[in-house]
């Protein structure tokens, strides 16, 4: 999956969550971290917009997959965007071939 799509789609399900709480929300850089950098956003906020960034790019990730952390630490946006993508690319392999 193009990195580019992945990043929009992350940074579209974050403004909404942030702009639907009357929340600012930060310039997206590739450092940013969520969980830390955004007000309210947390871990159980995190699972939410996974699901929907999943939702929006047509994949399946695991109801307790947190693609913004996890037991080693907070992801930056970079390595949120690379996570999903890694996601995306095992499902497709995953998939029969179309014919």
């Amino acid at each position: 999956m193009n990195p580019e799509v992945v990043k929009k789609a992350v940074k579209e399900v974050l403004i909404r969550i942030q702009s639907g709480q009357n929340l600012k929300c930060p310039e997206f850089v590739d450092n940013l971290k969520p969980i830390k950098d955004l007000e309210k956003f947390d871990s159980p906020m995190s699972l939410l917009a996974s699901g929907m960034i999943a939702r929006k790019l047509g994949l399946k990730i695991q109801p307790k997959t947190n693609v913004f952390g996890d037991k080693s630490g907070l992801f930056t946006i970079k390595k949120t965007v690379e996570l999903i993508c890694k996601i995306a690319n095992e499902q497709q392999k995953q998939e029969p071939a179309k014919v």
